[in-house]
């Protein structure tokens, strides 16, 4: 029937409170359905516990939504999204009941260390540099970290146990990502075991007796560029890209040449003997740049709350939404999605995916276990 059919064929006295007691009975049967829906699939669960099967079966799973969509008629498109919800849904409560990985994540989640262990840090930079400050933000104000030039640097020495973490900036409210950061996390396979914020207030460094009109070249690192950019072309400074804000300063104060200068911390500038022609330059106040900390060992101290994943999807439509949906669906919020592209694979991409949670709730770690059995690529990043 087509809705100019309801509409010339609807009684004169029939009002909106009339279709919503009847929604409201649909409404309870869908619910009733339901329950018995998720009721079979614990029998279900019982079956394959004891058979050995696995909870996934994509090829069954592919059959119900093809005959959903086609019977759904007109609704086709909406009937099938409903119905891989609610399969996602008991994918999930499956998997709690069953611990579908075989117990490996889960295993490890059980062993994870609950104390940052160690006292060697690696940083990229040098003193003074941002990396630097988030060290002690987060280690202790007498921390002494090890420093590198490349954020890769900072990776190698955590593979081969120089250090024992290595302090990372991630994203910055400002620039956003550090794409290089997130690129390395997924291709060395560490763990994120904790996070700071830092405050981000950007001075303009320059050698001892240089004046503003002197100023001809700036240097620093390309986000720091990217968040005082507004200040630089109103000011007509030509920018050059360096591997870390505090290195540049140091360059600076090494080179004496009045009209070269920096941006860097205020801590860079009292460390390199420079003057600060300025102080906040960014164009943002409460610029702040998320730092992590990796290791090569899972750690998840008491009181985590904050979860990362990264996984791939296929190139289908709907697959990010059945993942986001069955967050929603377990009452889970997301704080942040990022995505990557994959190198050499054409608009295919890599997702990174901040939640809140710990897993040692139930239903936390049952999702997470459930979609590393679905999907080609995942990994657990950490719980910090």
């Amino acid at each position: 029937m087509s809705f100019s059919d309801v509409l010339n064929n609807m009684p004169d006295d029939y009002d909106l409170s009339d279709v919503r007691r009847e929604i409201d009975g649909i409404d309870k049967q869908l619910l009733e359905l339901f329950v018995r829906r998720m009721h079979a699939a614990e029998k279900v669960a019982a079956v394959k516990k004891r058979d050995g099967s696995p909870i996934y079966h994509p090829e069954r799973e592919q059959e119900i939504l093809a005959h959903v969509e086609r019977d759904g008629g007109e609704f086709g498109g909406g009937a099938r999204t409903l119905m891989a919800t609610i399969i996602d849904i008991s994918s999930t409560y499956q998997q709690m009941l069953l611990y579908g990985d075989d117990g490996k994540l889960r295993k490890k989640f059980m062993t994870a260390g609950k104390i940052i262990k160690g006292s060697k840090i690696a940083c990229q930079g040098t003193v003074g540099a941002y990396s630097h400050l988030a060290a002690r933000q987060f280690f202790g104000e007498d921390t002494e970290p090890m420093f590198f030039a490349k954020f890769q640097d900072v990776f190698d020495a955590v593979t081969e146990e120089y250090a024992d973490f290595g302090v990372l900036p991630l994203e910055n409210t400002t620039a956003g990502a550090v794409n290089d950061v997130y690129d390395l996390l997924t291709r060395h396979g560490f763990y994120i075991v904790g996070e700071t914020d830092v405050d981000i207030n950007h001075c303009l460094l320059a050698p001892k007796g240089a004046r503003m009109e002197d100023i001809k070249e700036v240097y620093a690192h390309p986000q720091a560029l990217a968040q005082c950019a507004r200040y630089l072309q109103m000011h007509g400074f030509n920018t050059n890209e360096y591997s870390n804000n505090a290195v540049a300063a140091k360059n600076v104060a090494r080179w004496k040449d009045p009209s070269k200068a920096a941006i860097a911390s205020s801590v860079a500038g009292k460390q390199f003997d420079l003057d600060i022609l300025e102080e906040g330059i960014q164009d943002i106040d409460g610029n702040q740049t998320r730092f992590i900390i990796i290791s090569k060992h899972m750690v998840i101290r008491d009181g985590a709350d904050k979860i990362s994943l990264t996984f791939t999807l296929p190139h289908r439509t709907g697959s990010l939404y059945r993942v986001l949906s069955r967050f929603a669906a377990n009452g889970m919020n997301i704080s942040k999605i990022e995505s990557r592209p994959l190198k050499g694979q054409n608009f295919q991409y890599r997702f990174y995916l901040d939640f809140n949670g710990n897993v040692h709730d139930e239903r936390v770690c049952a999702l997470i276990c459930s979609l590393s059995t679905e999907m080609s690529y995942f990994k657990f990043l950490g719980n910090y």
